[in-house]
Order: C-alpha cells, then sequence, then structure tokens
C-alpha cells in the first residue's frame, strides 16, 4: 500500500492566507534586494534604494509588518537623522523606542528618494573615515537602514519558524512514498523499513536544531554577506528537511557550506548560550539524514 501525506503548511496573516512557500519566495527575494541595496555603489545606489522602497511597499505581507509597527506613530525622522549636530557633521539618534526608529528610517528613506535619490549627499554629511566614495555610501546605507532591515528579515523569520512547529505536530511526512507496506483488515499492522522511521526522527531534531540556531545568526561577529550565506542554507536545510523526496544535492551542498563556514569562523560562533557544539550537533545529524536517503 502506498501512503500518500501532503503537507500544508499556511498562515493567516492581516485578513489573508499566506503560505510557507510565498513566506519563503519572499524572504528570499527581500534578501537580494537588501543586500544589493546595503552595497550599493556611487553608480548603483539611485537604483536600489528606489528598488529597494518599490519592493517593501508593493509587497502586501512586508508592507503590512511595516504599516501595523508605525500606525499611530507621530515621530519626525529628523529627531533620528539630525543635520549637522556636532561640529558640522549630521549624526544618527536612534530613539529607544522601536517603533518611533522604524518610522524614522521608513520616512528617511522617502526623504531621499523624493530627493532625486541623492543617496551621497547626505551619506558625506556623516563622519566617515572610508577612501572612496562607494565606501562612504556603504557605510551610510548600513548606520541608517540596517534596522529597518533587521525588523524585517526577523519578522518574515518568526512567522516560518511558526509554520515549522505546524509540520512538527505531524512528523511523518517525508520520504513516506517510497515506503510500501501491508495494513490489515482492522488497519493495525504497518510493515514499513527502518528507513523512514531513522529520517522522521532526524528531521525533527535537525528542524529544532535550525530554529535554534537561526535566530541567533545577526549577533554574530561576522560580515553581513557571511550573515546571508549561512541563513540560506539554514533556510535550504528546513525547506528540504519537509520534504516528502528531499534532494541530496541540495542539502549535501548546504552542509558542505555549513562545514566550511564554522572552520572559517571557529570561535566567535559562540553567541546567547548557543556554541560550535550545536553547529557540530547540526552537522552530524544532517550527515546521518543524508546517507539514509534514497538515491
Amino acid at each position: 500500500m502506498r501512503w500518500k501525506i501532503k503537507n500544508f503548511l499556511s498562515l493567516l496573516w492581516g485578513g489573508f492566507m499566506i503560505e510557507y512557500s510565498e513566506l519563503r519566495t519572499i524572504s528570499m527575494d527581500f534578501r537580494r534586494i537588501s543586500s544589493n541595496f546595503l552595497c550599493s555603489t556611487d553608480s548603483t545606489v539611485s537604483t536600489q534604494i528606489q528598488r529597494f522602497k518599490i519592493y517593501i511597499d508593493n509587497t502586501p505581507y512586508i508592507a503590512e509588518i511595516i504599516q501595523e509597527k508605525i500606525k499611530n506613530i507621530t515621530f519626525n525622522y529628523e529627531d533620528c537623522f539630525i543635520k549637522e549636530a556636532h561640529g558640522g557633521w549630521s549624526e544618527i539618534n536612534p530613539p529607544v523606542d522601536e517603533s518611533c526608529h522604524i518610522k524614522a528610517m521608513y520616512d528617511y528613506l522617502d526623504v531621499i528618494i523624493k530627493n532625486n535619490s541623492n543617496v551621497l549627499g547626505p551619506a558625506m554629511s556623516y563622519f566617515h573615515r572610508a577612501k572612496n566614495f562607494n565606501e562612504i555610501i556603504q557605510d551610510f546605507l548600513r548606520n541608517a537602514f540596517n534596522p529597518l532591515i533587521d525588523f524585517i528579515r526577523d519578522s518574515i523569520s518568526k512567522e516560518m519558524m511558526k509554520l515549522d512547529q505546524t509540520n512538527h505536530i505531524n512528523p511523518i511526512t517525508q520520504n513516506i512514498e517510497n515506503n510500501y507496506g501491508t495494513v490489515n483488515a482492522a488497519g493495525k499492522d504497518v510493515n514499513s523499513s527502518n528507513l523512514t522511521t531513522i529520517n522522521n526522527g532526524l528531521s525533527n531534531e535537525i528542524l529544532e536544531l535550525v530554529d535554534k540556531l537561526y535566530p541567533i545568526i545577526d549577533g554574530l561577529n561576522i560580515k553581513y554577506e557571511e550573515k546571508e550565506d549561512i541563513t540560506d542554507d539554514l533556510e535550504t536545510i528546513r525547506d528540504e528537511i519537509i520534504q516528502k523526496e528531499p534532494k541530496k544535492t541540495k542539502l549535501r551542498k548546504a552542509l558542505a557550506s555549513i562545514k566550511g563556514f564554522i572552520e572559517k569562523v571557529g570561535v566567535s560562533l559562540a553567541v546567547k548560550g548557543i556554541t560550535s557544539v550545536d553547529w557540530q550537533d547540526l552537522i552530524n545529524k544532517l550527515t546521518h539524514f543524508i546517507e539514509n536517503i534514497k538515491p
């Protein structure tokens, strides 16, 4: 008898239904667009800042996250981005209230875009030691808007983890189509391979590790690009591990990337109670999981 169990994950958000796959696409697109924005050069920044603003405004899920955060908030962005504060240099002074900070950054994006997307002008007004225009722009974008990007990314990630928790309730989701057995008339006896049992147990353990490791990435003392890469790897693992037929190639690639990441970063992985032992545990379990996937 062939068993088929469909794993449907969805979440009601702001009055409309959103599925895990859609969140995953939004997450990937946002990371790409925000990364391009933060890595803008003098010749590309005008385009990238507009693309970034258009994306967060035209993606309903993200737009609602922001609007929900800043609704009923009255705060002048100039109280955060202060012109000629000290010695002629402008200064960024984030408010304690996160909602006010989000509104200030969001409004400041509008102001810059309305000013012909001239980013170099304001970037030059803040104190810097960079040697060229590209570095000045990138330093400014990170200091000015990275908290907004982190807020959006964290919000998306939290909802994805909620959907993952839904999946944990029913662990029999992988490899089930590849197993055949006999069921008696009462439906009590099922003969199936040990492989299903092994990987079903491992999959939940791996998902728990991913959920544990994912939130601390932003706290690691590594470059922004490295955070993006390791986030991609964890999300690839999360996506594949819940499939009925996980792809060995994708999991092996993610595994190799994580191994290289740990070797490079080393002791700086320790943050918020999570150590290299947790990462090594993920490697061990994922390796065992991959070995048990049928060709």
